[in-house]
C-alpha cells in the first residue's frame, strides 16, 4: 500500500511539473517568492480594518507574522531534520525527468529535505488563524484559499516538492493556526477589546 501512494505521489508529481511552458515558469516562480505575499498582507490588513478595527488589524497583521515565525521555524529547523525524505529535485533517479526553473543559468532545487513544505504549512497556518476574522468576507475567504493551494502547485512544478510534501505542510499549517489562534493569540485578542 506504501509503495503504491509513494508511486502515486512521484506520478502526479511528474504530471504537474511535466506541464511546463516558459510564461508558467514565470508565473509559478513569482508565486513560490515569498516577496509576493507582501501584496497579499495588505489587502488583509485593509480588510481586518475595515472589518474590525485599526488595532486589532494591527495586533493580527503582528500575530500573523508570529504564526508564520513559528510555522516556519518547526517545518524547516525540526520536521525537515527530523524526517529528513530528499526533495524530488535531490533524487538523482528522478533529476532527469524533472523540469526546473533555472536562475543564473543555475537550476533551483530548493534545499535537501522537502517533507513538509514550509510554503504551504505557513500559508495555511495564517489562512487557519484569520479564518473566523474573514469568514463573513466570503470572496476575499475564497481567493485567500484559491491562493494558498496555488503556491502549492506552485511548489509541485517547479520540481522541489513532492505532493505529499505540499499536503502535509497544509495539514500542519492548518492545525498550527487553530491552535496559535485557539489557545494563545485568540484568548490574547479578548483580553485587550
Amino acid at each position: 500500500m506504501i509503495e503504491l501512494l509513494l508511486n502515486c505521489d512521484k506520478q502526479l508529481l511528474l504530471f504537474i511539473n511535466g506541464i511546463h511552458m516558459p510564461w508558467l515558469d514565470e508565473f509559478m516562480w513569482a508565486l513560490s517568492s515569498k516577496w509576493i505575499n507582501f501584496p497579499l498582507a495588505c489587502i488583509l490588513f485593509l480588510m481586518l480594518y475595515k472589518t474590525l478595527n485599526w488595532k486589532k488589524a494591527i495586533f493580527l497583521l503582528f500575530t500573523s507574522l508570529l504564526v508564520v515565525g513559528f510555522s516556519d521555524l518547526i517545518t524547516s529547523q525540526l520536521i525537515k531534520d527530523l524526517i529528513q525524505r530528499p526533495r524530488p529535485s535531490h533524487e538523482i533517479i528522478l533529476q532527469s525527468k524533472l523540469h526546473f526553473y533555472y536562475i543564473s543559468n543555475q537550476p533551483y532545487l530548493g534545499g535537501q529535505y522537502g517533507f513538509v513544505s514550509s510554503h504551504a504549512a505557513n500559508l495555511a497556518a495564517v489562512f487557519m488563524y484569520l479564518f473566523i476574522y474573514l469568514r463573513n468576507n466570503k470572496c476575499l475567504l475564497f481567493g485567500f484559499m484559491t491562493y494558498v493551494l496555488f503556491v502549492g502547485i506552485s511548489r509541485i512544478y517547479l520540481g522541489v516538492h513532492y505532493p505529499s510534501d505540499i499536503l502535509g505542510g497544509f495539514i500542519f499549517g492548518l492545525a498550527m493556526g487553530w491552535a496559535l489562534r485557539k489557545f494563545v493569540f485568540g484568548k490574547l485578542l479578548l483580553k485587550w477589546e
